[in-house]
């Protein structure tokens, strides 16, 4: 009997401890930022989760979830980024809890170069299913522009995740690099720092150099979204940049898209 009363006592426990975990899951806290979904709204139900930023509505559409980015699931080779899969379970989790759900928001552009649907996600009760990942540490924010509706919202949810050291935020290689300590070879989402030592232009782009040989791009077709930016005001300027690293000739690259991904130091 005294057993028995010891087994109920620790599935009591146990029960209560993942009670209090899945509690835990649900319990981010959104900035004052993200509100609801705004202008025409769409009803949908998902019935596929690809990963954490792609899904399929119950029509077969395709949709890539705007405004962030999160690790990578290699399904061919059964393997996934670091938090790839925490990320996908998450998502799952929130579209579980609302039978599978969503409103849609559209913005600029309804479709990328791989004919998916682009589109804001939200729970029938309003709350953005993006900055919920992006609080809970599992995605970056990643702005694509012409379509960065609900930017600030994203970036603060991110910042907010990244401040506590949140899931993919407790990596190495995601925190703020000077340019100087930038490995070789680096690849994938960065956050570098660093002063301007040089500009330069060349028949598509701006660049932007910084000391370590690390150079910032912008193209010439994305200088629209820069409205006032004068970059030889930038030279000898401290400035951070964030987004896809690739390499030219042993030199690390970042294209800078939009002005929420060049902040200017000092």
């Amino acid at each position: 009997m005294a057993r028995l009363h010891g087994l109920k006592t620790r599935a009591l426990l146990v029960g209560a401890l993942v009670a209090s975990m899945a509690g835990m899951a649900q319990a981010v806290t959104l900035p004052e930022s993200c509100g609801g979904p705004a202008g025409r709204v769409e009803q949908a139900r998902v019935n596929h989760v690809h990963d954490g930023d792609t899904v399929r509505l119950s029509d077969g559409t395709r949709v890539r979830m705007i405004g962030l980015d999160t690790p990578e699931i290699f399904w061919r080779e059964n393997s996934a980024e670091p938090f790839g899969h925490e990320a996908r379970d998450a998502l799952i989790e929130i579209l579980e809890a609302h039978d599978h759900q969503v409103l849609l928001v559209h913005d600029r552009e309804r479709q990328d170069r791989y004919q998916r649907r682009l589109a804001h996600l939200f729970t029938p009760d309003g709350r953005s299913i993006h900055a919920e990942l992006l609080a809970r540490g599992l995605a970056v924010a990643l702005t694509i522009p012409p379509n960065d509706w609900n930017l600030q919202c994203y970036r603060d949810a991110e910042a907010q995740a990244r401040d506590a050291g949140l899931e993919i935020w407790e990596q190495e290689h995601l925190r703020v690099f000077a340019a100087r300590e930038l490995p070789p070879g680096s690849e994938g989402f960065r956050l570098v720092e660093g002063r301007v030592v040089r500009l330069g232009e060349s028949q598509r782009s701006h660049w932007i150099n910084l000391e370590g040989n690390v150079a910032f791009r912008i193209d010439h077709e994305d200088m629209i979204h820069f409205p006032g930016l004068d970059l030889a005001t930038l030279q000898g300027r401290q400035v951070m940049g964030r987004g896809i690293v690739y390499n030219h000739q042993g030199q690390p690259r970042i294209r800078i898209r939009h002005p929420a991904d060049l902040q200017i130091l000092d």
